[in-house]
């Protein structure tokens, strides 16, 4: 199965650390397109939207090249705990076009950071108009994008969600045990990269965790939690 991402300069520490070394190459064929470009990356900066830019060309020459076959697309904010394919070809039946990460546990957003498609012209007219609502619409954010055309024309195609074990830090504290993946979302404006470096360095290698350990990561993190659902300030 061909895994497709972008890296760019402000991201390459994390393709580099955590992204390559956690993804089964012998499982995936990885796909890596380099977007030299200045910048730090931040949510909706010149450089993060010229990025979505890029990627959705590629996404779309992707679809083209790939016909009948499924396909992932990955932001390289991640980090793998035993993926195959198996796990995401599970959730898809003969009708399905589109599974994608959910952005939290509450609801059915979809998140622009992970997600497979099965490679059609139905997908690349899809494409298509996620291409058009970013650029005119939500101001480069192709995962607004998504969930916008998803809303306006729930039928175009046939989609679906993947479960709580394609984690993303967005989806709360309490990582599931059987966690594929780790997508270190949900950060402050300003460091990003030092936020989900920091993330990501914490549950590296979870899929080595014993049980005990993997409990305990949780627990260690329900006090902040806790302060930040009341409004508090984070114990110290």
């Amino acid at each position: 199965m061909k895994l497709y991402c972008v890296i760019t300069p402000s991201h390459r520490s994390l393709y580099q650390r955590f992204f390559v070394p956690s993804l089964a190459r012998s499982e995936f064929e990885l796909q890596a397109f380099w977007l030299d470009q200045a910048g730090n990356g931040e949510f909706l900066a010149d450089d993060f939207t010229n990025c979505i830019k890029f990627k959705l060309a590629k996404i779309r020459e992707s679809i083209q090249q790939n016909r009948g076959e499924i396909i992932v697309w990955s932001d390289i904010d991640i980090q793998f705990f035993g993926l195959r394919p198996d796990h995401i070809l599970a959730y898809f039946d003969p009708e399905t076009d589109f599974v994608a990460q959910r952005l939290n546990s509450r609801d059915d957003v979809i998140c622009g950071g992970f997600y497979a498609i099965r490679c059609s012209i139905k997908m690349t007219d899809f494409f298509d108009r996620v291409t058009l609502v970013t650029h005119k619409e939500t101001g480069g954010n192709e995962q607004e994008a998504i969930n916008s055309v998803l809303a306006i024309a729930p039928n175009s195609i046939n989609s679906r969600l993947f479960g709580s074990e394609f984690y993303a830090r967005s989806h709360g504290i309490r990582i599931p045990p059987d966690a594929r993946l780790h997508h270190a979302t949900c950060v402050v404006q300003g460091d990003s990269i030092r936020q989900k470096t920091q993330m990501l360095e914490a549950l590296q290698h979870f899929d080595q965790w014993s049980p005990l350990k993997k409990n305990w990561y949780v627990l260690q993190r329900l006090p902040a939690a806790l302060c930040r659902k009341l409004g508090r300030p984070a114990p110290s």
